[in-house]
């Protein structure tokens, strides 16, 4: 990747943060609020949680979505694949936040850290990373997760795990012969269409 793409990341990522200032105040106002409320809802406004970007670990930035005593890196296995609407660990905010992708938007820092791109696979935990492998699938071991992709933005189509593993192993192969200009475009139709998702509130 050359440093035009590296460079609109990071100043597209900048912009959505600056623009997003105002209502991420009024979340993180949200997450306290209920705590006062809810003593099972108190904690961060955002946590850290490990997923995978280019074969290596790193700490992910989300608005917090479940209750106190529960943390992402502690819940999510494969035999707890909660959708949104029925997970009984999210809070009243957090179940919100899910819906229309809001929680999300921290990742924008981890862009601007360099960790991820603005497009590209899933970041993904860490078992889910090694059950891959074991697959034969090593995409996400070839480049950075993204913030948006193609399986981002076609969710509320696509619940299948194996599909979405297919989409990212197509964006992979598709961006791999474009030239920086063309990845550059091809990118920002992806970050279109995730947002389009977002605004659908399409979340699982």
């Amino acid at each position: 990747m050359s440093w035009i793409n590296t460079a609109a990341d990071k100043l597209i990522a900048g912009a959505i943060l600056l623009c997003l200032s105002p209502l991420l105040g009024v979340i993180a106002l949200a997450i306290k609020v209920e705590g006062l409320f809810d003593p099972a809802a108190r904690g961060p406004v955002i946590w850290t949680v490990t997923r995978i970007s280019q074969g290596e670990r790193f700490g992910m930035f989300k608005l917090r979505t479940l209750k106190a005593n529960r943390h992402p890196d502690g819940y999510e296995k494969i035999d707890e694949a909660y959708t949104y609407q029925t997970n009984p660990h999210s809070t009243r905010v957090g179940r919100f936040l899910l819906k229309w992708y809001l929680d999300e938007f921290p990742q924008l820092l981890n862009i601007l850290r360099g960790e991820m791109r603005l497009v590209g696979p899933r970041p993904v935990q860490p078992w889910y990373y090694e059950r891959e492998l074991s697959l034969g699938a090593d995409t996400k071991r070839l480049v950075k997760a993204g913030w948006a992709g193609l399986a981002q933005s076609s969710k509320g189509a696509t619940g299948s795990e194996y599909k979405s593993r297919r989409l990212d192993a197509w964006y992979v192969r598709r961006v791999a012969n474009m030239s920086s200009w063309q990845r550059l475009r091809y990118d920002l139709r992806v970050t279109l269409r995730t947002l389009q998702t977002v605004l659908r509130g399409e979340g699982l």
